[in-house]
């Protein structure tokens, strides 16, 4: 079964991530429980964007997780061609050699165009199975785009709220939503 990523750019995330704030550390954590638990429900294929912040994190624990059991693949689904960074920046850095850990890279549209990106996230949701949506529960941009178009095609969604993670040590409990049921409240 595949599964496919959506979520926020670093802009669109409500705390700094950084390897030192406690919510960027529980983020990664729950990430990488909800991937286990989407690998024990019998996911094997995975599907990212590869855009900065959520996608880039998604691909990085499915790839941990490969490298430890290794019957799992993971596609980079991108917008457009787009070759190793010149820029020397930390993201693009790390993008690129995310990208070259996939063990598909496809390329949606030939060059970039407006509604590329949107034209990228509609095939990762054709294609998959269920949607995993790591989300501010802001519904506008392309995160929330997604959201509304996987819904539209009946895909499953599973969700990872990012307004849910704790700031400080100790602080409430991460508010994870499982399915669409839940979910009514927030979309209305």
């Amino acid at each position: 079964m595949i599964c496919c990523v959506t979520g926020h750019r670093p802009e669109g995330f409500p705390f700094p991530r950084e390897q030192d704030c406690f919510a960027y550390m529980e983020y990664q954590r729950i990430l990488s429980r909800e991937i286990e638990i989407l690998l024990r429900g019998g996911y094997r294929d995975f599907i990212s964007g590869m855009a900065r912040g959520a996608d880039m994190d998604f691909a990085h624990e499915v790839i941990k997780f490969r490298d430890e059991e290794g019957f799992i693949s993971l596609e980079a689904a991108l917008a457009y061609p787009c070759y190793p960074s010149k820029r020397k920046t930390n993201d693009a850095a790390k993008r690129d050699d995310l990208i070259a850990q996939c063990n598909l890279r496809t390329e949606i549209s030939s060059h970039y165009h407006r509604g590329c990106m949107q034209k990228r996230n509609r095939y990762m949701v054709d294609k998959a199975d269920i949607v995993f949506a790591i989300w501010n529960g802001k519904k506008a941009g392309g995160t929330w785009d997604t959201i509304q178009y996987a819904r539209q095609k009946k895909k499953d969604i599973r969700y990872l709220m990012l307004t849910g993670i704790p700031c400080e040590p100790f602080m409430e409990t991460v508010k994870i939503i499982y399915d669409e049921k839940q979910t009514k409240a927030l979309m209305a």
